[in-house]
């Protein structure tokens, strides 16, 4: 609500509004009459203040009221016009003081229903937790039953037994499934290469007449390494070429020819140099390949032993007789 701009109380009534400022004023404090109309080009005291005057008497001042009639001068003597002025500003004040108490209580409802509502959400949190840490000292309980159950219960030799000989018979499956392969290594690795085609010219090399339709597959195996280093940059190491081949005993003479031509190279192949003495021997499977090794590894240590055919080791002692240490057949 606004004030007025001399006595700075509410406005209450009709006012006089400057056309300088836009200032309000009471008729009262401006010394214009209670009625009648205001002419739009009034200004007030504090803007009037500024002009020229010619210093006469009419020209209006603050605190100077105009001479007017008794009746229309307000004055203290009025009790009825002042106490109805102080009635309607007390009534103004009320009713914004009630609407402010209006919205206040209203706001505070609101934040009540908020917090109840938080209350609510946070007694769900809790019960899920609680629910959360019995389901924990649970699981907690059981796996110390079951860890006690595990330390107090006897080992049985026959399950391990039978662990064993599952892995023995997964071990020979696997090496059921390499029965027809063969691996040649030391042979030089080349980009674009054919494995089908150098299986067969190794198998030319050997002496062994190999056809296309005799290999199933043939492919280099392994990781590229790099093992040396020289002028021109790192030497790779050529990768095993594994070959499957089609029937056993096709394999069994292949095996058979490298074994008398224990010297051949790679030259006349069309490999770059240098050529290398190749190894081919039959496939292995993991567990089988390690067994192969032990046995290369004592054959290296005995003194005067060698291996035989069908991966026997042969020691030969002071007397005649040879015999026969160990057979893996691979």
């Amino acid at each position: 609500m606004a004030k007025c701009g001399g006595c700075g109380q509410f406005m209450s009534g009709e006012v006089a509004r400057c056309n300088g400022c836009s200032g309000v004023y009471h008729r009262r404090c401006v010394a214009l009459p209670r009625t009648g109309a205001i002419a739009v080009t009034w200004q007030c005291p504090e803007c009037r203040k500024n002009l020229a005057t010619d210093n006469k008497a009419e020209t209006p001042v603050r605190g100077r009221p105009m001479d007017l009639p008794a009746a229309e001068h307000p004055s203290s003597e009025d009790p009825t016009s002042a106490g109805r002025i102080v009635l309607e500003t007390t009534e103004d004040l009320t009713r914004d003081i009630m609407a402010e108490l209006r919205a206040f209580r209203d706001n505070l409802r609101s934040i009540n229903k908020d917090m109840q509502l938080f209350r609510a959400d946070i007694a769900d949190i809790r019960s899920t937790l609680r629910d959360c840490q019995e389901n924990v000292v649970r699981l907690e309980d059981r796996m110390v039953a079951l860890e006690g159950r595990q330390s107090s219960a006897p080992l049985d030799s026959s399950v391990n037994d039978i662990i064993a000989q599952l892995r023995q018979d997964l071990n020979d499956r696997d090496q059921e499934l390499l029965n027809n392969d063969v691996e040649i290594a030391n042979l030089p690795e080349t980009n674009g290469e054919n494995p089908v085609h150098l299986a067969v010219q190794i198998g030319l090399k050997l002496g062994v007449k190999l056809d296309e339709r005799d290999i199933v597959s043939a492919e280099r195996v392994g990781a590229r390494r790099l093992v040396a280093m020289d002028a021109a940059g790192p030497v790779p190491r050529p990768r095993l070429l594994a070959v499957r081949l089609v029937r056993r005993d096709l394999r069994e003479e292949v095996l058979s020819s490298a074994r008398a031509r224990r010297g051949a190279t790679s030259a006349g192949l069309g490999l770059p140099a240098p050529h290398n003495r190749s190894m081919l021997t039959s496939g292995l499977q993991h567990k089988t390949a390690c067994y192969f090794g032990k046995r290369v590894r004592l054959v290296s240590i005995m003194a005067g032993s060698s291996c035989g055919p069908s991966g026997a080791v042969l020691l030969r002692g002071t007397s005649p007789v040879t015999r026969r240490l160990a057979i893996i057949v691979y």
